[in-house]
């Protein structure tokens, strides 16, 4: 009988220590799950923040190229306007001079 008592408290005392292991991998692996959550987040946010960065750089590159092209044009129409009017104005001016006489 006592034999028998000595039996059961060791298969207890056993499985209570296997409880216990299970216990702190149960912990361990929580933690590393926790860990590599973490890590995968941090990694994305870089990630992110990177593309974001990228992106911003090549719209602004865009939009100065996109404005240099417009003030070429401007300066370009503007010239061809300086350039119809040093060769006419004298004749537009005559002409709106004889309009407003005209009435």
């Amino acid at each position: 009988m006592d034999n028998l008592i000595n039996k059961i408290s060791e298969i207890e005392s056993a499985a209570s220590s296997v409880m216990d292991r299970l216990s702190q991998q149960k912990s361990d692996f929580a933690a590393e799950i926790k860990k590599q959550t973490a890590d995968f987040d941090a990694q994305l946010e870089d990630e992110t923040e990177n593309e974001l960065s990228r992106l911003r750089s090549q719209m602004e590159a865009d939009i100065k190229e996109k404005l240099a092209k417009q003030k070429r044009d401007s300066e370009h129409e503007l010239a061809l306007l300086n350039d119809a009017y040093q060769s006419d104005h004298a004749a537009l001016a005559a002409k709106l001079f004889a309009q407003m006489t005209k009435e």
